[in-house]
C-alpha cells in the first residue's frame, strides 16, 4: 500500500490475568445477528445538514455527549454544537461557539467531556490570524459550569503558528479535573518565510492537566518526535493516565507508542507492538485506548509489509507491557478504531471497513483476551474514505452508541448483548 493510497483512504496473550478475562453468558451466546434482523437502532440525531467533524464520549458524570461542527450563517461561518443523551434520545442541541476563522477538518475533530461535578470542557481549532498555506491554527479549550449555556476560554496553544498547527487533542476526565494530550509543533513557526510551506511538520506529543476550575495545572512534552497528523487517545488506569499515539522513529517507522503517568511523572515512550510500518508521511490513522483498573486495550491500524490490518493488544499491568496483538478487521480495513472496555475485560471495537470501490461499513465486534474475536455487526453503510469521518463509540448502560457521518453526523444504538464473543 502506498502512502498516497493510505492517505486518501484515511487515520492476546492467553496468559492475561483472570480479572481481565470474560465469562460468557448464555444470553449473549443465544443472540444471532442477521441482515434481516439487525440489532442496530438508528437514533434521531440533532446534527444539522452538512455537519461534519464530530466526536462522542461519556464524561465522568456518567452522561454521554455528542459534539460536532456544522455550517452556520452568515456564509462562511461554522457553529460548534453538542447534545447530551438522556438515556433514550439525544436532547436539543446547544451551541458552544460560532466563528468564521476556524480550521474544520474531517480528521482533527473537536471534543467535549464532563467532569464529575458536571462541568463541561470542550475544544476546537482556530486559525491564528497569521495563516499562510493550509494550516496556521491552534487549540482553544473552553469551560462551562451551567450545562453548556455559557462558555469561557481557559486554554489556548499553537496561536503563534503561521503554517504549522497544534491539534488532535483528546480529553480524559478525572476527579478534580481532566487530563489531555495533543500534537504540538517542536517550536512555533512565527518567523517562517512569507508564503508558508506544505512539508510535513515536526510534532511533539504534549500533555496538559486541568483543575476543576479550568486552570492549567501542568504542561509538558512527553515525546519530542511523533507522527504529525494521527489522532491521539488517552484513558485512565487505576495507576494514572495512559496515552497512545502514532510515533515517528528512525527510518520512517510509524508504529503505535504508549506513555504512562506513574507517581505523577510521565514514562519514556514505549512501542505497543513493533509492526515496523515504514511510511514516508503521516497516514492520518491513529490508535484508540480503553482501560479499567490495570487492564488496558489498544486498537490500531497498520499497513506494514503492504498489508492493511486492524490490530488489538491487551495489557494486564496498566500498559507497561502488552501481549501479542490479534487481528480484528474483516479483511479490508480502512481503520480509525474506537474502543470501549466492559467490566469483564472484554473490549468492543468499532472501525471502518472497505467493501467495494468507495463503499464502506462501520463495524463493531467484541474482542476478549486470549480468545478469537467475535463476529462483527454492521452498524451502518457509508463511504470508505474520509467523508465518513472518524467513527466514535460510547457506552450507555447495556448498549453502545456509535457515531459516523454520511451526508451529516449520524448515530445508532447497539445492545451489548448482541455483540457476541
Amino acid at each position: 500500500m502506498t502512502f498516497d493510497r493510505v492517505r486518501s483512504r484515511a487515520k492476546a496473550r492467553a496468559g492475561v490475568a483472570a480479572f481481565c478475562t470474560i465469562a460468557l453468558g448464555a444470553t449473549a451466546a443465544s443472540i444471532i445477528t442477521t441482515a434481516a434482523q439487525s440489532p442496530v437502532t438508528a437514533l434521531e440525531t440533532p446534527s444539522g445538514a452538512g455537519s461534519n467533524t464530530y466526536a462522542m464520549a461519556t464524561g465522568a458524570d456518567g452522561k454521554t455527549y455528542l459534539v460536532w461542527i456544522e455550517p452556520a450563517e452568515p456564509r462562511g461561518h461554522h457553529a460548534l454544537k453538542f447534545s447530551r443523551f438522556d438515556g433514550q434520545a439525544w436532547q436539543a442541541p446547544r451551541e458552544i461557539a460560532r466563528g468564521n476563522n476556524w480550521f474544520v477538518n474531517w480528521a482533527d475533530h473537536p471534543s467535549l467531556t464532563a467532569l464529575p461535578d458536571g462541568t463541561l470542557v470542550a475544544h476546537w481549532l482556530v486559525n491564528t490570524g497569521r495563516k499562510q498555506g493550509s494550516y496556521g491554527y491552534g487549540i482553544r479549550v473552553a469551560r462551562s459550569t451551567d450545562e453548556g449555556a455559557t462558555w469561557s476560554t481557559v486554554f489556548e496553544d499553537g496561536m503563534k503558528n503561521v503554517s504549522d498547527y497544534a491539534g488532535f487533542l483528546t480529553f480524559a476526565p478525572r476527579a478534580g479535573g481532566a487530563d489531555a494530550i495533543y500534537l504540538n509543533p517542536l517550536k512555533p513557526d512565527e518567523d517562517a518565510p512569507a508564503g508558508g510551506h506544505e512539508v510535513e511538520h515536526v510534532k511533539t506529543l504534549a500533555a496538559v492537566s486541568f483543575g476543576s476550575d479550568g486552570s492549567m495545572k501542568g504542561q509538558q512534552v512527553v515525546d519530542a518526535d511523533v507522527c504529525s497528523c494521527c489522532m491521539t487517545d488517552i484513558a485512565h488506569t487505576s495507576s494514572g493516565p495512559v496515552a497512545v499515539y502514532r510515533d515517528h522513529q528512525p527510518g520512517e517507522i510509524r508504529d503505535i507508542a504508549i506513555v504512562r503517568q506513574v507517581n505523577g511523572r510521565w514514562t519514556e515512550p514505549r512501542t505497543v507492538h513493533a509492526d515496523g510500518w515504514m511510511i514516508p508521511g503521516c497516514p492520518t490513522n491513529g490508535p484508540a485506548v480503553a482501560a479499567r483498573g490495570q487492564c488496558v486495550a489498544v486498537a490500531w491500524f497498520t499497513a506494514a509489509k503492504d498489508t492493511p490490518r486492524l490490530k488489538m493488544a491487551f495489557s494486564e499491568d496498566g500498559g507497561a507491557t502488552f501481549g501479542d496483538p490479534v487481528v480484528i478487521d474483516d479483511g479490508r480495513p480502512v481503520g480509525w478504531p474506537d474502543v470501549v472496555m466492559l467490566e469483564d475485560g472484554a473490549t468492543l471495537v468499532s472501525w471502518l471497513e472497505r467493501r467495494g470501490e468507495g463503499v464502506g461499513e462501520v463495524l463493531v465486534r467484541r474482542v476478549s483476551p486470549g480468545r478469537a474475536p467475535g463476529p462483527p455487526i454492521v452498524v451502518a453503510q457509508s463511504v470508505s474514505g474520509r467523508a465518513t469521518g472518524v467513527p466514535h463509540m460510547a457506552r450507555v448502560g447495556d448498549r453502545v452508541l456509535v457515531a459516523w457521518r454520511r451526508d451529516r453526523v449520524l448515530t445508532a444504538s447497539v445492545p451489548i448483548a448482541a455483540i457476541v464473543p
